[in-house]
């Protein structure tokens, strides 16, 4: 039993217990939750609560089915009138035994019934080095598609390059004005690199007049040798980068247009060509192509949405963006329903940006000033695997103040750490007890289902199931650094407390934990240390 398949059940009893009208309003408000409290049990619900309200002649009757049909909990009880579930040790058991002897059919599950999904993350405009919230996306996007794959969907991850507009324009500017071919203007890129790039590239007098030409050129350069080595070194690859400019080259842009003429909701102002969204509930229209027959990066990424939908056939995209894109993606939304596309189709994920914290201070950054700091410099600074993990510590929608100084300290002060401490104790046991002997899980089982530090792992084990569905519904892949240091803590508590050599059922008890604990860590692309 696990969070999903209650649910499902609670639902399902509640829809043949209580009438229809009835049933729908508990079941929009019925929530189902882990504890953290292992002495309150594994799961509670609020239902006590909401059948008091709409239904209370049927609380005693729907109680009384739950308590004799649902077997595997041991114990069923009210607590301040919530509803707590105890796993029984058989459903303990049989968790075990399956991460034991096929942990694939454990950790895999099939919400996702291998529909397409894309996730875009990352797409940080080609006018620069990666900087601290681009690798909050990167690390985000990385994780959420581990999760993703492992219930069951078909990912794919995509780099979008914004190569075309006004701001490859001015990057072109700003290298001519870098060799003395233009004046400098305060709204050019002010970064060093782009001092050190510009000797490399070779301009011609009809430059000048073409500025968005040498930009392009410098995009493909900054991507190439700026961006993508340092995904490479971070750890973060995509399955395809696509250009923005090849949206147009396709001739996308006038399959879009006229989909959305013959659907009346394109009309001409001031020169400029408007999309209607205040006909769908928007509260402006907005402009799809310029007065100067420049098209916007919003008609851009309807383009390119209306691709991956209907040309690549994707059944679910996720758009990963720093908070700066928040009322973009709110109108994309909007747009993309033009063309049937459903909210849950089109799941955008916005993150707050992350500030850097050194000796006590926070430092102030602006790509456009040239005043960051890059990925690359943080990795060559501290560990790829340290940044992911403090990176995810918090929701998306919580801004990050990244303490590097506590980043770099190596001990249980950085949970960094702490959880690598609980692997490297679990490896050290393993190394003093030499082979390791392969017992039946059951005889294992029956030794530590009496030892209460081992049995509160097994349940917290348990609940990695739970954890991926509740990442998979709500995208909040925060939950899995929750879940290490709650993991590290009861493993630290274990070894601790627990005598384990000579005991051989210990001893395999203990390598199911260090094997189950590389995989969580997995997951955030986190290599464990087997020594510290």
């Amino acid at each position: 039993m696990n969070l999903y398949l209650l649910e499902k059940k609670l639902q399902n009893l509640i829809s043949e217990e209580v009438g229809k009208e009835k049933a729908k309003k508990i079941l929009d408000k019925l929530k189902v939750f882990l504890i953290n409290d292992e002495k309150l049990g594994d799961y509670a619900t609020n239902l006590i609560f909401l059948l008091r309200e709409f239904a209370p002649k049927k609380e005693k009757i729907i109680l009384e089915k739950i308590k004799k049909e649902f077997k595997q909990f041991s114990k069923i009880e009210i607590i301040n009138n919530y509803l707590n579930f105890y796993l029984s040790d058989y459903e303990l058991l049989k968790t075990f035994r399956l991460i034991y002897k096929n942990k694939q059919k454990f950790f895999n599950q099939n919400f996702g019934r291998k529909q397409k999904l894309n996730i875009d993350y990352v797409s940080a405009n080609p006018t620069g080095p990666l900087t601290l919230g681009n690798t909050r996306g990167a690390v985000l996007g990385d994780a959420l598609n581990n999760i993703l794959k492992l219930v069951g969907f078909c990912v794919t991850k995509e780099y979008y390059i914004n190569n075309r507009g006004m701001q490859i324009e001015i990057l072109g500017k700003t290298i001519l004005a870098h060799l003395g071919k233009i004046p400098w203007e305060n709204n050019f890129y002010q970064g060093k690199y782009l001092k050190e790039i510009a000797p490399r590239i070779k301009v011609n007098h009809d430059a000048i007049r073409k500025p968005e030409k040498i930009g392009r050129k410098i995009a493909d350069y900054i991507l190439n040798n700026l961006i993508k080595p340092t995904l490479k070194k971070f750890g973060t690859f995509f399955d395809w980068f696509f250009p923005e400019t090849e949206l147009y080259a396709n001739n996308l842009d006038k399959k879009v247009l006229k989909i959305l003429k013959k659907k009346k909701l394109i009309a001409e102002k001031d020169g400029a060509l408007f999309l209607l969204l205040t006909k769908l509930g928007g509260d402006k229209d907005e402009v799809l192509i310029k007065k100067t027959g420049e098209p916007t990066y919003f008609f851009s990424d309807i383009i390119h949405y209306w691709y991956k939908f209907f040309i690549k056939r994707n059944k679910i995209e996720i758009l990963i963006v720093a908070s700066d894109h928040l009322d973009h993606t709110r109108r994309l939304k909007l747009a993309l329903k033009i063309f049937g596309i459903k909210n849950y189709q089109f799941q955008p994920i916005v993150y707050q940006f992350v500030h850097l914290k050194k000796s006590g201070k926070l430092l102030r950054m602006s790509k456009r000033r040239g005043v960051f700091i890059t990925l690359e410099y943080l990795i060559n600074e501290i560990d790829p695997g340290i940044v992911r993990f403090f990176f995810l510590q918090k929701s998306p929608e919580i801004v990050i103040d990244f303490d590097l100084d506590l980043a770099k300290k190596e001990s249980e002060e950085n949970p960094y750490w702490y959880v690598q401490y609980a692997y490297a104790r679990l490896n050290s046991i393993l190394e003093k007890a030499g082979k390791t002997i392969n017992i039946d899980p059951q005889k294992v089982f029956l030794k530590i289902k009496d030892i209460e530090s081992a049995k509160i792992i097994l349940r917290k084990i348990h609940q990695f199931q739970d954890l991926t569905y509740l990442i998979y519904r709500e995208k909040r892949v925060n939950l899995l650094i929750e879940y290490l240091i709650s993991l590290a803590k009861k493993i630290h508590n274990f070894y601790e407390k627990e005598k384990i050599l000579p005991d051989k059922r210990k001893i395999c008890f203990v390598y199911f934990l260090k094997e189950f604990l590389g995989f969580v860590l997995s997951c955030l692309q986190i290599k464990p240390i087997k020594k510290i």
